[in-house]
């Protein structure tokens, strides 16, 4: 059930209405029931899997917290975590994983054939499975106390808000706002109101608009050329944003309809001056997620500057194989790992600390802000692929073209330039002949190789008129 359609406005009309006209104590049993509804409303089969998240996460943070030796606690933790990840490894990874494999024993001469299971990826596993995996980590560091009520932990994991596309929330926030007795505030439904046409607008108008060209683009990479790509990743850099912040905007804005405060998701992250600012106002949900689970966990910069970025890219990798089962996502994030890699050693042999970058000029900032969206910008484009073999065609072409575009722009400027002074075929004349019939066949050359590279006659425009 998207938030973009028919269906779910009435949904949502009946669960707010409901929702308020309720007592306190009933209202989350209600809240339960609206999650289930919601959930089945993309397939019934996705109930179970969900399901046996929630059981094993929560028996698990329970058995953790009644447990006082910390060896046993660890065990119990890292088996919850083991157990629920599992599900999401295979119905995410399976595949990629026997595909994989395949490929490489076949480029070893072993032969292996490749083999795909049947298997239906459950709406918001990605989302839910880090949630419930934070949970367990957070208990067992004592970050937050074991929910003993599998009804309320229930609303935590599946919250129909959240549940497609995150923000991906922490235990310690959510839960105790379903206990808290909400009173109905005209100012903050209206607020969530206006951030779910907000998302909306994003979404239908922006983001929709721009998916026929991309898709056109990038379903078709062979059909397509240099200049073509570049403008379909730019169009697609601010598709995937205004898509997935217009998401949060709407996820954020029902919740806040019911009373909830969701965690912020985006912070206007293409204004980053750097890709680590980037990332601090990008999928913020996500980021501090590998952060508090990933990285720091790997030893985080409490090691040596080797280490750290070893660390750094280790937790790139995973995030761009979080966001989907294919090496272009993998390549995609780690890009921006060796990037943050590359910031963090520039900034260390120039000296440059916290202050003196807020310090910065105006120019400097807005020149590292366009650096910035260029490498973000360019990186979407391994995202958006569909596979490895067609991003690297996309790049070759991308730049090729852009390279012979630019070449023959700055070439005729400068002819231009110099024509304006003195005429330059009547300055070719004088030249000594071996010279002279060297720029008449490296022309004729480059005419004929371009003529036969666009392999039909392009109409002069003004033909038409």
């Amino acid at each position: 059930m998207l938030f973009s359609t028919a269906a779910f406005a009435v949904f949502m009309t009946v669960t707010f209405l409901a929702y308020w006209l309720l007592p306190h104590k009933y209202r989350w049993i209600f809240i339960l029931m609206a999650n289930a509804w919601f959930y089945i409303s993309y397939d019934v089969r996705y109930l179970a899997v969900i399901l046996v998240t929630m059981l094993a996460s929560y028996i698990c943070a329970i058995l953790i917290e009644k447990q006082d030796v910390a060896k046993k606690k660890k065990i119990i933790m890292t088996t919850g975590v083991v157990v629920t990840l599992s599900l999401l490894l295979v119905f995410k990874y399976l595949n990629f994983a026997l595909y994989t494999v395949a490929k490489v024993l076949n480029r070893l001469s072993i032969p292996m054939q490749e083999t795909t299971l049947r298997l239906i990826m459950p709406v918001g596993i990605s989302f839910y499975t880090f949630m419930a995996v934070g949970y367990i980590i957070d208990v067992y560091k004592g970050k937050t106390q074991a929910v003993r009520h599998f009804g309320k932990y229930a609303i935590f994991v599946s919250f129909f808000p959240n549940i497609s596309s995150g923000p991906i929330e922490r235990a310690g926030h959510f839960i105790p706002q379903i206990d808290k007795e909400k009173t109905f505030d005209y100012d903050s439904v209206v607020y969530g109101a206006r951030l779910l046409l907000l998302g909306l607008i994003k979404k239908i108008v922006i983001a929709d608009m721009m998916t026929k060209y991309v898709d056109e683009v990038f379903n078709k990479v062979p059909q397509h050329h240099g200049i073509c790509f570049a403008w379909a990743t730019l169009l697609y850099t601010f598709q995937i944003y205004c898509d997935f912040s217009g998401y949060s905007d709407m996820a954020i804005g029902v919740a806040r309809m019911l009373g909830f405060d969701l965690l912020t998701n985006f912070r206007q992250p293409y204004l980053s001056s750097s890709i680590k600012e980037f990332w601090g106002r990008w999928h913020i949900s996500l980021s501090t997620w590998f952060r508090d689970y990933v990285y720091i966990p790997l030893g985080g910069n409490r090691c040596s500057k080797t280490r750290r970025d070893l660390n750094l890219l280790i937790t790139f990798l995973c995030s761009g194989l979080w966001h989907g089962a294919s090496w272009t996502f993998v390549l995609w994030g780690g890009i921006h790992g060796i990037c943050q890699i590359i910031e963090n050693r520039i900034k260390e042999a120039t000296g440059l600390t916290r202050e003196k970058e807020k310090a910065l000029t105006k120019p400097v900032k807005i020149l590292l802000t366009l650096l910035t969206f260029c490498i973000v910008s360019y990186a979407w484009m391994f995202f958006r692929a569909n596979s490895i073999s067609e991003a690297f065609y996309i790049v070759r072409s991308m730049f090729t073209d852009l390279l012979k575009t630019t070449l023959a722009i700055i070439l005729l400027i400068i002819f231009d330039l110099f024509n304006e002074r003195k005429d330059m075929l009547m300055q070719l004349s004088r030249l000594k002949a071996p010279l002279k019939w060297v720029i008449y066949i490296v022309s004729a050359i480059v005419v004929i190789a371009l003529k036969v590279n666009n392999q039909f006659a392009q109409e002069f425009i003004y033909f038409k008129f």
